[in-house]
């Protein structure tokens, strides 16, 4: 199903459930491209229709084709709110966009994993391999690696994949000879593919990513949105769609978490 169809059911289904009058204008609720259209419909659906219902407002999935369309959608402010860690590179510093909470659980690690049965041991010796990353835009699986590779001294051949799980499907085809990828995304695709990969590297921690919101929502509707998120983890109505997310619900963050995020994006020139 294509993404403009697949936006459009979630529309309308976010109109149904969440109980408002079909003319007002709906939030636009961005989700960056970790995974594929279907994927990301199939996980932020429930819970955008449970954060709607939440807080009276129709909250509509949007996302471009890649990344880097949605960053752009970013950089033109197309979004009310938005899941992404995109938002601390320099570019869009001054977008205003403020943080109102994060995803739940551990904090995420950088992450260069290779096939379990392959030889590779150590950076040094994907010297001149081919090693899959979602884009040269992503935080966890481009820039934390190549802050490592850069001090290792080492060079790759670089493939893009588009999302983290276009980089895993590649290792897990054996077209590359390593990936690099977020923490919780390869606990997330190992489970689900059946498939073992094994770090070979992995970075300090970082704080999963965020939810931010555009300065032009009102400040009623973040902080009900806000309320609404973190309060996911102890609503029984909100169980069930977390389990099936895969997610522990969202914890508080700010501006101030994510300095370690925009040190490691200006120390590769983003």
């Amino acid at each position: 199903m294509s993404l403009p169809r697949l936006v459009s059911l979630a529309a309308l289904a976010l109109l149904a459930c969440a109980g408002v009058r079909a003319e007002d204008k709906p939030l636009s609720f961005g989700v960056l491209n970790q995974q594929s259209p279907a994927l990301t419909a199939e996980r932020w659906n429930p819970l955008l229709r449970y954060l709607g219902t939440r807080t009276g407002t129709t909250l509509q999935l949007r996302m471009g084709k890649t990344v880097q369309d949605t960053d752009a959608m970013m950089g033109r402010g197309e979004f009310d709110f938005m899941f992404t860690n995109h938002n601390f590179r320099s570019e869009y510093l001054g977008m205003g966009y403020k943080t109102i909470a994060r995803w739940a659980g551990e904090p995420i690690h950088g992450v260069i994993a290779v096939a379990q049965d392959s030889p590779i041991q150590r950076l040094e010796e994907l010297a001149g391999k081919a090693v899959a990353y979602p884009s040269n835009d992503a935080f966890a699986a481009y820039a934390v690696p190549q802050v490592a590779l850069d001090k290792a001294g080492v060079r790759v051949q670089e493939v893009f994949a588009g999302n983290q799980e276009g980089g895993l499907a590649q290792l897990k085809a054996r077209r590359v000879a390593a990936a690099a990828v977020n923490s919780r995304f390869l606990a997330l695709y190992m489970e689900r593919e059946k498939v073992r990969f094994r770090p070979i590297w992995e970075s300090a921690a970082y704080p999963d990513l965020a939810v931010i919101v555009h300065p032009r929502v009102s400040r009623e509707v973040v902080a009900k949105m806000r309320a609404a998120l973190l309060g996911m983890k102890k609503d029984p109505a909100a169980a069930e769609i977390l389990a099936r997310a895969k997610s522990r619900g969202f914890d508080p963050a700010c501006e101030k978490d994510y300095e370690g995020v925009r040190h490691i994006y200006k120390a590769i020139g983003q």
